[in-house]
């Protein structure tokens, strides 16, 4: 038995809500610069409980050859490397959503219709694979632990399990219809 259309509830919309779970943990490991965060911090905030002595002697080590007054610890990653994978993953994630957007705003009547909504989930698909590989690589290359992505990977691959289950689910109704 079918309900009216008046009756129906909205989709919860699982695959889209989850998109923006992932981009929006993506966000906050980008915005750590992925755990190399290039802070300005004193040797106070590297050691705690550092004696007086032993502060005096790092910072005439510091001074001796010529380090600012700040006491900078920088990331051993090259800035530009960051960036750059920063710009990869939010193009992906900005794609990802923006082609969810565009597939679920098509109500296809035609068939030309429905193959651009289902153009636009295969790209979504696509997003999905190229923020997996992306991650992969970061997890790789960065020397720290970054065990903080592995629910991130487990999501996209649940996310590509959800938008593979919506387009099968179009393709039963362009069937019936």
């Amino acid at each position: 038995m079918s309900v009216l259309k008046n009756l129906r509830t909205l989709s919860n919309m699982e695959y889209y809500k989850l998109a923006i779970f992932i981009r929006r943990d993506l966000t906050q490991i980008m915005l750590r610069d992925f755990g190399t965060k290039r802070n300005l911090r004193t040797i106070n905030h590297v050691i705690k409980d550092i004696s007086a002595e032993d502060q005096k002697l790092i910072n005439d080590i510091f001074e001796k050859y010529g380090k600012t007054t700040g006491r900078q610890f920088e990331s051993e990653m090259p800035e530009w490397f960051i960036n750059t994978e920063q710009k990869y993953l939010s193009r992906h994630l900005w794609d990802l959503i923006t082609y969810i957007t565009e597939a679920n705003s098509i109500y296809p009547l035609i068939p030309a219709e429905w193959d651009l909504r289902r153009q636009y989930q295969d790209k979504a698909i696509s997003c999905c694979y190229g923020l997996y590989q992306e991650l992969q690589y970061v997890q790789s290359i960065f020397p720290q632990d970054l065990n903080k992505l592995a629910p991130v990977l487990e999501n996209i691959e649940r996310e590509v399990h959800l938008l593979k289950g919506w387009r099968q689910s179009d393709n039963k109704r362009r069937k019936t219809a």
